[in-house]
């Protein structure tokens, strides 16, 4: 008997040992996988440093600096999630609802008020964490792979420079967002498929919920998840196809919500403008198609040759073409062969299968094939297809070097025997992650502001009126900075240069005009300004177009004419915070007080703090007689503003 005890305990000994080891190992394991992740998210945030001190640029200023919904903060919350995305900017009907990436930017305002470099840094920070999430859910989506595979993928996403525009560009944070919690929905399912835990198919769906808050485009992801269990846990597909039913559930509520706010349940507009989507001026269904091939073709390229980039590739710079154009058919025949290429190794369950379908579903609602969308060409729309082309190209290096599967089955201890291990391929990993991070960060400069990017990409598409016009406001802004008259007059001449060229490309370009007659009012041309106000109204009546038309008048000394025309611009945009000070003031001079006082009070709803408002109210109070409200807010104004006590 004794024998036999001393036996098992020799025995629990060694599975002791046993465990202790394996538990060893696999800290280990776990330790050179948290090293490697933490090295290329160190990676991501480093080639997106030189953001860093940027200022805001384009839709920068709608989402934030001029947005007074996410200017409230926290008290803007309630209206971020209940109506559309532009509604604190602008007074029109909105198509867009993404209110995840706005809740975060008022949230910001709270904690750094309008800091972009503050705004840039989150971009920056949540960028580097997708890219450890990313290379953390390879690894376990292709165990067979290693952990090479996962590594090389990661790191060619991350150096893409086609991603500058989301990360350098803080209103691209939808973009960020949507594409990191798709990710955590595949670790989830991938997590619940592997174990048949309830709770990770619950944080899948969870994560899934918020990726459709921030951008409508995840629900490409609808058709992904079923090739999660298909590809990389061997599961049939009538089985995969079941278990993506679940996320049926997400889309279904993000749908609900968005009728309610919107009235409608389309993710896009098809009344597109040719300056924004060149496609809108095919001339039929047969052109439009052979269009988007053409930016499709477009797309592809820069994947593999990242040069030029731009902001701005709109009309007239490209056109509509046919099916006669070269480019057309090699992006047709590129498109066609890669789908049957993907379908003919599906059942093998290919990465390249995967990689190639990964990207054809994740980038199709962008492609103007499904939906004319708001933009015929866009670098961000590449963001989430290009983990295709990442994953593509680094399971070709691994295959051009004859790396054998059992090589990579076979883990290494450590980071630095990983590195030894494979140096080859991450050599040459290496050298096209510096040549795209290079890419990255020269163009990360031409982001630091609106002027610097146009001044940049003008280079790039000389012959887009989008382009020119919004070249030209930024030469204007500049003109108007400036103290030096020379140096104004230079600006200025450049900047009406621009929008001349602008409407030569695009005779019906309203804002154009409109923009051109500011120009000659600040020259004090009132006659050529009067000219291009009537013809940008003429083409599309636009509040601030009627607003700069009332200034003339006001300052001509026809009142009655002003009033009119700031009455217009506010029935355009009530909101308009300018053209009601200024309707207020036209009432005020003809001593119609009650009016104007009505304008005023008007105009503190959108710009509470607005010393100047206040201050006009006083005086109107002055005027009319009544002395104890006219010190009451002249009080307020000198409190907001104590330059104006004079």
């Amino acid at each position: 008997m004794s024998k036999k005890k001393k036996g098992t305990v020799k025995k629990a000994k060694s599975n002791n040992t046993s465990q202790n080891a394996n538990s060893k190992k696999a800290d280990k394991s776990r330790s050179k996988l948290i090293t490697l992740g933490l090295m290329l998210a160190l990676f991501g945030f480093l080639i997106y440093s030189n953001t860093l001190s940027h200022e805001y640029t384009l839709d920068d200023y709608s989402a934030i600096k001029e947005n007074f919904v996410t200017k409230k903060g926290v008290a803007g919350l309630g209206d971020i999630f209940t109506k559309h995305y532009r509604y604190g900017y602008w007074n029109s009907p909105g198509t867009l609802y993404r209110p995840v990436s706005l809740a975060m930017f008022a949230v910001e305002w709270n904690i750094m008020e309008d800091s972009p470099g503050f705004y840039h840094f989150i971009n920056v920070l949540l960028y580097a964490f997708t890219g450890f999430f990313l290379f953390w859910t390879l690894v376990k989506l292709l165990p067979e792979k290693g952990t090479l595979l996962p590594f090389l993928a990661t790191l060619i996403f991350l150096a893409h420079p086609i991603h500058v525009e989301v990360v350098a560009n803080i209103k691209s944070r939808d973009e960020i967002l949507s594409f990191l919690f798709c990710i955590g929905a595949v670790y989830g399912l991938w997590k619940y498929l592997k174990f048949n835990d309830i709770k990770w198919i619950l944080m899948a769906v969870l994560s899934y919920t918020i990726a459709m808050f921030s951008k409508e485009s995840a629900i490409t992801f609808l058709a992904i998840f079923p090739l999660i269990g298909y590809f990389f846990l061997k599961k049939d597909l009538i089985n995969s196809f079941v278990n993506g039913l679940f996320f049926i559930i997400p889309v279904t509520i993000y749908l609900i919500v968005r009728s309610q706010v919107l009235g409608d349940v389309m993710a896009g507009s098809t009344d597109a403008p040719i300056l924004d989507n060149v496609i809108a001026s095919a001339s039929g269904k047969g052109e439009e198609l052979s269009t988007a091939f053409l930016f499709a073709g477009k797309y592809l390229k820069n994947l593999f040759l990242p040069h030029p980039l731009g902001s701005d590739f709109g009309f007239p710079e490209y056109s509509a073409v046919g099916w006669g154009d070269w480019r057309v058919l090699t992006s047709f025949l590129l498109f066609v062969g890669m789908g049957v290429f993907a379908l003919l190794n599906f059942k093998k369950r290919s990465l390249w299968s995967f990689s190639i379908l990964y990207f054809l579903i994740t980038f199709s609602i962008f492609s103007n094939m499904v939906i004319l969308i708001g933009t015929s060409y866009g670098d961000r729309l590449m963001y989430v297809p290009s983990l295709g082309f990442a994953l593509a190209v680094a399971y070709g290096i691994i295959l051009i070097l004859k790396i054998k599967p059992e090589e990579l089955k076979t883990k290494t201890e450590t980071v630095g025997s990983f590195f030894k291990k494979y140096s080859m391929p991450l050599a040459i990993a290496g050298v096209i992650a510096l040549v795209f991070g290079a890419k990255t960060m020269m163009r990360n400069t031409a982001w630091e502001n609106s002027y610097t990017l146009y001044h940049a990409d003008i280079e790039t598409a000389p012959n887009s009126s989008k382009l020119n016009y919004h070249y030209g406001l930024e030469l204007n802004k500049k003109g108007i900075a400036a103290t030096d008259p020379k140096i104004k007059g230079q600006f200025w001449d450049q900047a009406m240069f621009r929008f001349n060229r602008s409407i030569e490309l695009y005779p019906s370009y309203s804002d154009a005009y409109g923009q051109r007659g500011l120009m000659y009012y600040r020259l004090k041309d009132f006659p050529k300004a009067l000219a291009d106000y009537d013809k940008s109204i003429s083409i599309k009546p636009k509040a601030t177009v009627y607003s700069n038309m009332g200034t003339i008048y006001f300052e001509t000394g026809k009142v009655n004419e002003a009033i009119e025309a700031y009455k217009n611009a506010v029935k355009y945009d009530p909101r308009f915070v300018d053209a009601r000070r200024n309707l207020g003031s036209s009432y005020a001079r003809t001593q119609q007080f009650d009016l104007a006082l009505q304008e005023f009070q008007e105009a503190l709803k959108y710009e509470p703090n607005d010393a100047i408002i206040h201050f006009y109210i006083g005086s109107v109070y002055r005027d009319k007689g009544d002395q104890a409200n006219s010190k009451i807010w002249m009080e307020k104004a000198y409190q907001l503003d104590p330059s104006l006590r004079k």
